[in-house]
């Protein structure tokens, strides 16, 4: 069984039962069915099986069709947020090989926007999906998953969930985001309805209004969107059950979404981990974990306590198939001689002795910002492509919010550069939200006894000093 094939035997069994409602319409199981149909004939002629269809558009009825088409046909769903700058769509479609480019605009109609052909590009038999996250080396990196870890990963989710038609999950993730495939697939698993409210940021009201009148269930954000939603204090259902995870959850925020709402389960697991590979139902006594695993992984991190946290690898099933492109395996995708296949995450933590993991930081200079993986090093690529710049070091920095971050970048230059023309040169290459908040120019970067930019310097340097509006000289 795939997992069209679920989707398809329920829709069928329940053709007038809601599978999705939204600000763009409602449809009916039945609707669905004959929508995928529809698509899939279109997707059939683009590119043959085992090929890479990217889908371009926003979280909505039209990119669900498009992603559930391309799991009909036995195409790899590539999703591309149309709010990217055009040189990074170009860039990760044509990494992943991709045989067309399908756009789906306000309407919800897909069309076929370019087509690649399929001369260059090998077939990726069995893969689900690729997507891409920030990568180390300064260009986005494609993690290729297989859609039997897909389909297994989700069907190890269904029993934290009713299978009586009742679910209702808010669609509220972008479509780069995997986790969004959470929210997508999950509930049509169980006979449940997608709900897709407006954007939080731009109709708070709204947003809370349409979860209310359309008996929303359950909720999956970043701890980031749960600051927000207080923020904008938000109005939810206390009955709503809330999903959390994508970055690190503090213990405060855990006891304030504890003590608002019915039930709060906190989730891990890196892009290559399959979404999800741990989780923990959150209780007032215990805040600070990521829970168990779940879905055959295994997490290891020997020796480590919570006095002397290391490195977790995760083993088992459920590990992504690789990156687009193979060098990027090394070093992360290793072989274990217990364990076989493994990942290095590049997170620190340790699994205590009734088996449940915590998280306690990173080891390399890759960080979570609103819930978006991002390498640092891309960002200083960005920077540094810019022809004044000789050397930029980007990194975090405490945040207004509590518990949150902001992006910081100081760079070398010999003249200066306005803030606004440097921010929209990186915006050719980044996502808005790679893009750092806080830009300086200095006159050199500090180096440790080791040669090797001094961050620690560079952090407490740019924490004393305010935004600038232009760039000025540090001596």
């Amino acid at each position: 069984m795939t997992l069209w094939t679920r989707v398809a035997e329920l829709a069928a069994a329940r053709p007038d039962r809601p599978a999705y409602s939204g600000a763009d319409g409602e449809h009916t199981y039945g609707d669905l069915l004959s929508d995928v149909a529809d698509l899939s004939r279109t997707i059939e002629a683009l590119a043959p099986r085992d090929h890479v269809v990217a889908v371009s558009g926003q979280r909505a009825y039209g990119t669900l069709t498009c992603l559930l088409a391309c799991l009909a046909t036995g195409r790899t769903y590539l999703p591309v947020d149309e709010r990217w700058p055009a040189h990074r769509i170009d860039l990760v479609v044509s990494e992943a090989g991709a045989a067309a480019l399908v756009e789906v605009g306000d309407d919800q109609k897909p069309r076929v926007a370019a087509i690649y052909g399929t001369g260059t590009a090998a077939p990726r038999p069995g893969l689900g999906y690729v997507i891409f996250t920030s990568g180390s080396t300064g260009l986005p990196k494609g993690v290729m998953v297989e859609e039997a870890m897909l389909e297994e990963r989700l069907v190890s989710l269904t029993p934290l969930l009713a299978d009586d038609g009742t679910v209702r999950f808010v669609l509220n993730t972008s479509i780069s985001f995997d986790i969004s495939l959470i929210e997508l697939l999950l509930p049509l698993l169980v006979g449940g309805t997608v709900v897709c409210p407006p954007p939080l940021r731009a109709d708070p009201r709204g947003f809370a209004d349409f979860i209310a009148r359309h008996g929303a269930t359950h909720m999956q954000g970043t701890p980031s969107f749960f600051k927000l939603i207080e923020a904008f204090d938000v109005g939810l259902p206390a009955d709503l059950e809330v999903w959390c995870g994508g970055e690190a959850l503090d213990t405060r925020l855990a006891g304030r979404l504890v003590d608002r709402f019915g039930i709060v389960r906190n989730f891990y697991g890196p892009t290559e981990a399959v979404i999800w590979c741990t989780f923990h139902t959150l209780t007032p006594h215990a805040l600070d974990s990521v829970g168990l695993p779940f879905g055959g992984t295994d997490v290891l991190a020997p020796g480590a306590d919570a006095q002397h946290p290391a490195e977790l690898v995760l083993a088992g099933r459920g590990l992504a198939a690789g990156y687009v492109r193979p060098a990027d395996d090394e070093g992360r995708f290793v072989e274990l001689p217990e364990h076989g296949r493994a990942y290095r995450t590049g997170d620190r933590g340790w699994v205590a002795g009734d088996g449940r993991v915590h998280v306690a930081g990173r080891v390399d200079h890759q960080v979570k910002v609103n819930g978006y993986r991002l390498e640092l090093t891309e960002i200083e690529s960005a920077v540094e492509s810019h022809p004044a710049v000789r050397q930029c070091a980007a990194f975090v920095l405490p945040g207004s919010d509590e518990g949150s971050v902001r992006l910081a970048a100081l760079y070398v230059s010999d003249e200066s550069i306005p803030v606004r023309e440097l921010r929209e040169h990186m915006r050719r290459t980044l996502p808005s939200y790679a893009v750092p908040q806080q830009l300086r120019r200095v006159g050199e970067l500090p180096l440790t006894t080791a040669g090797k930019v001094d961050r620690r310097l560079l952090r407490e340097t740019a924490a004393s000093q305010a935004p600038q509006p232009t760039v000025r000289t540090a001596r």
